[in-house]
């Protein structure tokens, strides 16, 4: 009776060992399954971040290829302006009145405002969305702020001489001196781009042909500032042009990396059974 006793003993230790051996086993597994859960969940995070900087870094490189475009343009416009400005200038100082086309289309495209058309849209998009802390390539992001200030430079100059010319525009208005120079009490003149206007020996004695004068010196002198910023801006668009083609590809390729690195643990994790991975695909 005993024997039997002690043998049933030994037989439910042995069980008791073996259940413990597999409660630990599970833990373990469990355990393992949910780190490579967390692993996965961050990896993923990690992708979507790096997808949603290419999506806004694409959409700044598109802002940044038409802000070329409008530098190129504004440059050669300001450059062949000053010239003739300073051309119109000597013309008058010599009572040379041949080109009248050439003397009225110098001081309307002073007074005249011109449009700006840069586009800031997509780089105060992607600070307001937070996610440029995920940028890591410093370089870059000071190579931005670099060329949104450059921006704002000239932005301000152009403003601060479109206000000022607006302003004499104003008392040329306000002395005559447009009556008398565009003759509008005996003409009608409905096209600005074609001459509307006659400059004569005797309007040069009206006291707004110094306020002519002061118009086309600015005009003129234009390149010693102005275009000098449209030149920077030029370059640093194509500086960061490229910086921001490097980064992209770099993007890409990290993308691509997680992706493959995230279906490899998918499938291991699935082979060994630690955890049922298709609850995970919804964030893809």
């Amino acid at each position: 009776m005993s024997f039997k006793l002690l043998k049933k003993a030994r037989s439910n230790s042995k069980n008791s060992s073996g259940y413990l051996k597999y409660a630990i086993g599970e833990i373990i597994l469990v355990a393992l399954g949910i780190l490579i859960a967390l692993q996965v969940n961050n990896m993923n995070q990690y992708r979507l971040e790096k997808k949603a900087l290419k999506n806004y870094f694409e959409k700044i490189k598109s802002n940044v290829q038409q802000d070329l475009i409008e530098s190129e343009k504004l440059l050669k416009f300001r450059t062949d302006h000053a010239h003739a400005c300073n051309e119109v200038s000597q013309m008058l100082i010599n009572n040379d009145f041949s080109n009248q086309l050439k003397i009225q289309q110098s001081i309307f495209d002073m007074i005249i405002e011109k449009q700006l058309n840069y586009n800031r849209a997509a780089f105060e998009s992607l600070k307001s969305s937070g996610f440029l802390r995920h940028l890591h390539k410093k370089s870059l992001e000071k190579l931005m702020y670099s060329y949104y200030d450059q921006v704002n430079e000239i932005e301000m100059f152009e403003i601060d001489q479109r206000d000022w010319a607006n302003a004499l525009e104003l008392e040329l208005d306000k002395n005559g001196f447009i009556y008398e120079w565009t003759q509008i009490g005996e003409k009608v003149h409905k096209d600005l781009f074609t001459q509307i206007s006659w400059y004569t020996k005797t309007l040069k004695s009206h006291e707004g042909h110094k306020i002519i004068m002061r118009l086309l010196f600015r005009g003129g002198s234009n390149t010693s500032i102005l275009t000098g910023l449209y030149e920077y801006h030029i370059q640093s668009s194509k500086n960061l042009l490229k910086e921001m083609d490097l980064y992209l590809k770099e993007l890409k390729i990290n993308c691509t990396k997680q992706l493959i690195l995230i279906i490899l643990v998918f499938r291991i994790a699935r082979k060994i059974k630690l955890f049922e991975p298709k609850s995970l695909f919804k964030n893809f």
